[in-house]
């Protein structure tokens, strides 16, 4: 049908289905500002406004919206010189956004721009009205609705203010960095003196609770004798982000480009017995379907790493056997996004179910269900398929077990990490297709651009000359986009179609199919003197890497070296320190977990920061008093600096190379 919509003060005629979306509709007719985050309205990266009202064009059917008014970050402000051509010029929210630094990844600021124009215009912003002052809880509130996992909403909060502040005639302050010193020792001897049980008064033996937080907040004064360095500058590409350009992956339209979809695995464990795929090839506007029968078998680590990958060569693009539920099944392209899931509906597949193991501790035990027995696996290290184990670990510093017998007290615990998932606003997209120069384009949200071109030129049988990797800006990744998860699907299906193909996650395959956080189980055992002295730390991991072994090894790795590195003891145990990591990296039948912000160091950290409190506490002792006194100082070597570095042996340093 044929809807008739005002954008951005311009008339505009779509033709859409019943189910087209707001967002797909606008996006179609190339207003790129608005973003997919998911389909639910939980984002809030998709908010136009429509009739002045903020609304989630995702869950909004474009018929719905017909005859009305709708203004995208494209119509609130462009760059006033326009060669003879001049426009009004950017909004004062456009130029605060840029000013204060308000932009980090950049994928929901289009959103913020229009929440804080809606508030704006309530306020009395709009031209004519009478401006009423604006608080920042009120500016809270309403950019409160487009979620950011990357500002922390401070900025954009000053943004907004200060852009409110300059429409109501006045001239906000400048904007200047100052050092804010704040004494730790003054304050925390204050606070000793001030609480219960400390030396001004308090039952005997009772610890001082400390309420305030202790830092010292420095900003970096700013340096007179350089134009960039030390000064604030504007985001390189915060003009063009304000004004909703396209920037990320998605941001494209080729003539002739075909949708993806994949079909998942239902079932945690199997081999595919049968796969029909006939009756999806035959539907009109399909234009390839792929399984495992059509596409070489290369084995490959997702895992953007350096060369050689630290770990185990365990994938295939798709295989004939799934191991988690959302594992690869087929690849669908086709004319549209509704073709292509009718397509996905018409592939049979007969599944020969196998036991599955969820349990990492289980899946190591003998008897379990084996994950990976195929025979091109390839082994790295410790890694072995027959116990279902990805990697294996165990590091020895000094003599750990003089260091327990020296102990006049021994602390066990254990402690459960559990998986978390990254949530980036934008979701993995991709588009491919050839250039002119015969080389396959990839574009795509990724984190590691070059190990992409690496990993993928044999899975594709193509030289890395004849692959070229674009990445735009991408709408946040925290280390789930440093995968090559979606890449192969699409180039896949440009090499079968020879037209480009687009493939994006829809926030459900986001947690279904993407990467998380390594969830593990850390066994922790410190031996200590009365006076507080660390004699020896021994750690123990069970890291859970799900169905494939991506960033399996490095992440664990680094659980032990940045955490177990921190504690060292005092003394001699400060000049020997004994420390004991070990970890399993298991496999079992669930979603693959990866690179996540901190790569490892978090899962360390919580158990050894609570467990060193446990002691503290146990002692008798102040905690900061007892991590003071055991914790390695600036100047000291690291003692996993010798002894582990990302899953190689370490090298010699700069030095040596003359």
């Amino acid at each position: 049908m044929k809807i008739s919509l005002t954008i951005n003060g311009r008339a505009v005629e779509a033709e859409v289905d019943g189910s087209t979306s707001l967002l797909h509709a606008l996006r179609a007719a190339g207003f790129w500002s608005v973003k997919h985050g998911c389909e639910t309205g939980d984002c809030g990266a998709c908010a136009v406004l429509l009739d002045g009202r903020l609304v989630n064009s995702c869950a909004l059917l474009a018929v719905q919206a017909d005859g009305k008014h709708i203004l995208t970050t494209e119509g609130l402000g462009n760059l006033a010189v326009q060669g003879w051509k001049s426009t009004p010029g950017l909004h004062p929210l456009q130029e605060a956004f840029v000013e204060v630094g308000a932009i980090q990844c950049g994928y929901c600021t289009p959103a913020m721009l229009l929440a804080a124009k809606e508030l704006l215009d309530a306020k009395g912003y709009a031209p004519g009205g009478a401006p009423q002052p604006l608080g920042e809880q009120q500016v809270r509130e309403a950019l409160s609705g487009v979620l950011c996992r990357c500002t922390g909403y401070v900025k954009p909060v000053q943004a907004v203010l200060r852009a409110a502040a300059r429409m109501r005639g006045e001239e906000p302050p400048p904007l200047e960095a100052r050092p804010i010193p704040v004494d730790i020792a003054r304050q925390w001897e204050a606070a000793r003196g001030s609480r219960p049980g400390s030396a001004a008064g308090g039952a005997p033996g009772a610890q001082p609770v400390l309420t305030q937080p202790l830092l010292t907040l420095r900003v970096t004064p700013q340096a007179a004798a350089y134009q960039v360095v030390g000064q604030a500058v504007p985001k390189v590409d915060g003009l063009k982000l304000v004004q909703g350009k396209p920037a990320f992956a998605d941001d494209i339209e080729l003539r002739g480009m075909l949708v993806a979809k994949v079909l998942y695995s239902p079932v945690a464990h199997a081999r595919i017995k049968r796969i029909e795929v006939d009756r999806a090839r035959r539907l009109p506007g399909v234009a390839a379907v792929l399984t495992y029968k059509d596409i070489p078998r290369v084995v490959y680590s997702t895992a953007g790493q350096s060369d050689p990958i630290p770990g185990p060569l365990d994938t295939f693009s798709l295989d004939s056997k799934v191991r988690y539920v959302g594992d690869r099944v087929a690849f669908v392209a086709a004319e549209s996004e509704a073709i292509a899931r009718e397509a996905l509906r018409l592939i049979e597949v007969e599944y020969e179910e196998l036991p599955a193991v969820l349990d990492p501790r289980r899946a190591m035990t003998p008897g379990a269900a084996r994950l990976h027995d195929e025979p091109e696996f390839v082994n790295f290290g410790e890694s072995d398929p027959s116990r279902n184990l990805a990697a294996h670990l165990d590091i020895r510093i000094g003599d750990p077990d003089k260091g327990f017998a020296e102990a006049e007290r021994i602390f066990e615990a254990e402690y459960l990490v559990p998986k978390v998932q990254q949530a980036s606003i934008e979701p993995h997209a991709v588009v491919t297709y050839w250039d002119e120069d015969d080389r396959l384009v990839i574009r795509t949200s990724t984190q590691v651009p070059f190990h992409v071109r690496r990993i993928l030129a044999p899975v594709l049988n193509l030289p890395p000359k004849r692959i070229r990797v674009i990445k735009p800006r991408i709408g946040g990744g925290f280390g789930g986009k440093q995968e090559v998860l979606i890449e192969d699907v699409a180039a896949h299906l440009t090499i079968a179609t020879g037209r480009p193909v687009r493939f994006e996650y829809t926030r459900e395959e986001e947690f279904v199919s993407s990467r998380s956080r390594h969830p593990m189980r850390v066994r922790m055992r410190t031996g200590v003197t009365r006076n507080g002295s660390i004699t020896a730390n021994e750690m123990y991991v069970i890291s859970d890497t799900g169905a494939y072994g991506c960033h399996g090894l490095t992440v664990t790795g680094n659980t032990g070296h940045k955490a177990m590195a921190l504690y060292v003891g005092d003394g001699a145990y400060r000049q020997s320190p004994n420390i004991h990591f070990s970890a399993d990296v298991v496999y079992t039948n669930t979603a693959p977990s990866g690179a996540f912000r901190g790569y490892g160091v978090p899962q360390g950290f919580f158990p050894v920061e609570v467990h060193m409190e446990r002691i503290a506490h146990a002692l008798g002792m102040d905690p900061l008093a007892f991590r003071l006194k055991n914790a390695l100082r600036a100047g000291e070597l690291h003692p996993f600096s010798l002894a582990w570095s990302e899953g190689r042996e370490p090298r010699p340093g700069l030095s040596t190379c003359w």
